[in-house]
């Protein structure tokens, strides 16, 4: 009864053994799978062994194979690929569930990776909310980004803003950037690569969904020794911010400079309309709020708030006591 139960259960052991021990890099040979298979209770021949992964093949469950001084077998078709579960797994961090619960659902998705890949897994991303870009390939340039940072590598790659019409303007006369990534952060509705470059001190920051053709370098990145131990929390306190306010659409009027930051805030799918040449309106659902006012105050007068008008007395009263405190 024993061995008959076995049999049963044998090929589900067989093809989880694979799934969680072997991708392109890691393959098991014909001894080492029937040793684990032991290790189970489970006992299965060469010849055996081999019909059973002929049969996980012939019902779509693809097993590969390559001969050296011994046959190895290893599996490479999974539900997701490791940038779609790196992907996956930031959403996961970045919601509002509690740690354990976080913990438990990132488990779970590892478990559709091979151990290898989810121990290469790293959390190189700190998060803020869900990202909604309509650049189809971010999560695939994070992943390039992110096993640039693993293997010490440099990364290089195009650079663009975002005309009015939505059109794709790079810079830096569509040359490549070259630069060492430090690290990946996810805050609010963007990925951003905080990276620096090999003669200039500081950081530089640069939103993930404006790139194109990221690639990793063989360079090595260059050793800084004040980045050592850097803070990202603390750095994404200082750069980044959140209006956070009650909801409310608000239609503004702004410069044709600000047409960055207002994709930047409010996303790709806002309905812009041209006034003239350097002038554009919009009305978009704001969190309206003392930080929110700051940053109109900030643009110098090239983003005007035209209504509603409680919005308009709101922002009156704000700059009114600013200049009062000053």
């Amino acid at each position: 009864m024993a061995h008959a139960t076995e049999q049963k259960i044998k090929l589900l052991v067989l093809y989880d053994l694979l799934c969680r021990l072997t991708d392109e890099d890691h393959a098991l040979n014909t001894d080492e799978i029937i040793a684990l298979l032991a290790e189970k209770k489970i006992a299965v021949s060469r010849k055996i062994l081999l019909q059973d992964i002929a049969l996980l093949n012939e019902y779509g469950y693809e097993v590969l194979t390559y001969k050296k001084k011994y046959h190895f077998y290893y599996v490479v078709n999974r539900h997701f690929d490791s940038a779609e579960i790196a992907f996956l797994a930031d959403a996961v961090q970045a919601s509002k569930l509690s740690a354990t619960q976080k913990q438990t659902l990132t488990n779970k998705l590892m478990t559709t990776m091979g151990d290898f890949q989810a121990t290469e897994l790293t959390a190189a991303a700190r998060f803020g909310t869900m990202p909604k870009r309509n650049n189809r390939h971010i999560i695939y340039t994070i992943d390039t980004l992110k096993q640039a940072i693993a293997d010490n590598k440099k990364v290089s790659f195009k650079y663009y803003s975002l005309d009015y019409q939505k059109n794709k303007v790079y810079r830096n006369g569509g040359k490549r950037y070259f630069v060492n990534p430090l690290v990946v952060v996810w805050n609010k509705d963007n990925y951003y690569l905080v990276c620096y470059y090999d003669k200039h001190d500081g950081t530089a920051t640069y939103r993930i969904d404006r790139m194109s053709e990221a690639q990793e370098e063989a360079t090595e990145r260059v050793y800084r020794k004040e980045l050592d131990g850097f803070d990202i929390e603390n750095y994404r306190q200082r750069v980044f911010s959140m209006f956070g306010g009650e909801e409310q659409n608000v239609d503004l009027q702004f410069d044709s400079a600000m047409l960055d930051d207002v994709f930047d805030k409010f996303g790709e799918d806002v309905n812009i309309v041209k006034v003239d040449d350097t002038t554009y309106r919009l009305k978009v659902p704001i969190q309206v709020s003392k930080t929110f006012f700051a940053w109109v105050v900030g643009t110098q007068g090239k983003m005007r708030i035209l209504a509603p008008q409680t919005v308009c007395d709101q922002f009156n009263e704000f700059v009114t006591k600013i200049k009062e405190e000053y």
